[in-house]
């Protein structure tokens, strides 16, 4: 990271757990418990969760100017929360607290969830523009949905320049997300994968750690005394 000139990671849900949103495929993962025929023990509230030690450490690697951009499928809007402003975050699935007009596409966040109330995931909300009453929806991906193609071009562009990519709290089995990363390792830089979990990037990792996010950040953080 010292060497680096431009640093990309790609973060998900493992990320989050630590603020008591479940993952996908640990061993209390959504996905895993629905293939044991479980349920999840509680009610998981997004726009009741704070920003895991996880986050914060991030968002303090970037101030420092080791991570350059974030890419995330996570919704919770906590890398946002966390201080990573948002011209160098591509969240691809969305965001709870954003909103987005659907005639001028200004977007909009909130201190709130703004999920949409209405039919079509419209929120009920106007555009604040001056000269422009188009209906605001929320931002949320849902399955069989295009990604934003904002959010997906300013992220390609991104893993495009990256000299070392992180993959962090996220098995990346979910196209067209882990297609990024193949395009700066494929080109002989270092790719350094975070997850307990299996990922289907493992052979291709330089360095490949299955510990949890936030211990592993915070041993990262103390080697960089940060």
């Amino acid at each position: 990271m010292k060497k680096s000139k431009h640093v990309v990671i790609y973060t998900g849900a493992g990320v989050s757990t630590s603020s008591n949103i479940p993952d996908y495929r640990g061993p209390k993962g959504i996905w895993t418990l629905k293939e044991k025929g479980e349920k999840l023990g509680e009610t998981h509230f997004l726009d009741e969760a704070v920003p895991s030690f996880g986050h914060l450490a991030i968002a303090s690697l970037h101030k420092a100017g080791y991570i350059h951009h974030v890419v995330s499928t996570n919704v919770d809007g906590l890398h946002i929360r966390s201080g990573i402003p948002i011209h160098q975050i591509s969240e691809l699935h969305g965001n709870i607290y954003k909103e987005i007009c659907d005639t001028c596409k200004t977007s909009f966040y909130r201190s709130f969830d703004v999920l949409g109330r209405v039919k079509k995931r419209y929120t009920g909300r106007l555009c604040e523009q001056a000269g422009c009453d188009g209906k605001l929806k929320d931002s949320i991906v849902n399955f069989g949905e295009y990604l934003p193609e904002q959010e997906l071009e300013r992220a390609k562009q991104e893993s495009k320049k990256a000299d070392l990519t992180i993959i962090l709290g996220t098995s990346m089995r979910v196209a067209p997300a882990n297609i990024l990363p193949t395009y700066s390792y494929r080109k002989g830089f270092p790719l350094c994968i975070i997850n307990l979990q299996k990922t289907n990037f493992d052979s291709d990792a330089t360095v490949r750690l299955f510990g949890e996010t936030d211990v592993t950040l915070g041993y990262i953080l103390e080697h960089l005394q940060l």
